[in-house]
């Protein structure tokens, strides 16, 4: 029986459509048909690198009248997120890829949700770190019970680059806490649990020289979650130049994982015993290095297409693309109030 193709159209045709259609070309069975950017040679561009199989459009809702498509991938910036498209391919029962966050309005992001709900076609959002294989593992043992019970995470998204014009414009882009930092936000819900109340402060502290420079580039938050866990993130954006630190630690009753967010971890298997117990019996915990073994970029991609051909589970739903820019969102809230806890 032969495959069933896949047709994917892409709106936005920037560096991460461009990573996307990488990893998609790797993919059997798969064909982008359509591409549609505000600048047509950036569409002509990436169609020419990856196969020459695309209409190239400038609007996007001739490509959606024209082109016979099974599913669209939306890679454009978090302040041109409307909805309208989002809302017109979920109603035509395209199975969507939105890249994070899935809007800066958390009033167009319920509204994308809904459409969603209402069309019951598949929806993963691009949030790439759930992909790890250190991630999985933990993610699993979990669920299995193996862990106990979460207990506190600690995450930092560190760099120092001004990056493009549209992501220095809170009207665009949000910046680094609602663009970059929702990845670590989204793994403190994935392995802890839903958020009960947060609290954060931001500030732009280090770019007053930058002239069109608009967002904070230093924040901090505390969360404590429904289930008791509590969580501190901190993102900068005045760190070492040239090095992009992303790491996570997550302690649990009998487990404690320090990650290398796509890299590797260590996993530390210490049963809730107290380190004088470990001295008098002249043994320690064990510890088991786990390296990630996949692209996570060609993950997601994989794990997208075969949830739409094969019903494969996907790793993160319209519901977690929704409630992580709630939690990033209530942090900026917590801040502009002087640091007031939020309610989630």
């Amino acid at each position: 029986m032969a495959m069933k193709e896949i047709r994917v159209g892409m709106l936005g045709n920037g560096g991460i459509a461009s990573g996307h259609a990488r990893g998609l070309t790797k993919l059997p069975g798969v064909r982008i048909v359509g591409l549609c950017d505000q600048l047509l040679e950036k569409a002509q561009q990436l169609n020419q690198r990856y196969g020459n199989t695309a209409q190239c459009f400038t609007d996007f809702g001739k490509m959606l009248d024209t082109v016979p498509m099974d599913a669209l991938y939306v890679c454009i910036p978090p302040g041109a997120h409307d909805g309208k498209a989002e809302i017109a391919a979920a109603k035509k029962g395209l199975h969507l890829f939105l890249e994070k966050p899935i809007a800066l309005s958390l009033t167009v992001a319920k509204s994308i949700a809904a459409a969603v709900r209402k069309s019951g076609v598949k929806c993963q959002i691009g949030h790439h770190m759930r992909h790890a294989l250190p991630v999985r593992k933990l993610h699993k043992m979990i669920q299995d019970g193996i862990t106990g019970r979460p207990l506190f995470f600690t995450g930092r998204f560190f760099s120092n680059a001004l990056y493009p014009a549209w992501w220095r414009n809170p009207a665009i882009g949000g910046g680094q806490l609602i663009e970059q930092s929702i990845h670590i936000y989204d793994l403190a819900r994935y392995l802890l649990g839903d958020p009960e109340i947060v609290s954060g402060f931001c500030g732009k502290l280090a770019h007053g020289n930058v002239p069109d420079y608009q967002v904070d580039d230093n924040a901090a938050s505390v969360i404590r979650f429904r289930n008791g866990a509590i969580a501190s993130i901190l993102c900068s954006n005045c760190a070492e130049p040239m090095k992009f630190v992303t790491t996570a630690t997550v302690l649990f009753e009998k487990v404690s994982v320090e990650m290398e967010l796509t890299q590797k971890a260590t996993f530390v298997y210490h049963n809730a015993i107290p380190a004088e117990e470990y001295w008098n019996t002249k043994t320690e915990p064990k510890r088991e290095e786990v390296v990630n073994d996949v692209d996570c970029g060609d993950e997601i991609d994989r794990n997208f297409i075969a949830g739409i051909r094969e019903n494969e589970p996907l790793l993160s739903s319209i519901e977690d693309g929704l409630e992580g820019l709630r939690l990033v969102t209530a942090v900026a809230a917590s801040s502009a109030k002087n640091g007031a806890p939020q309610k989630m």
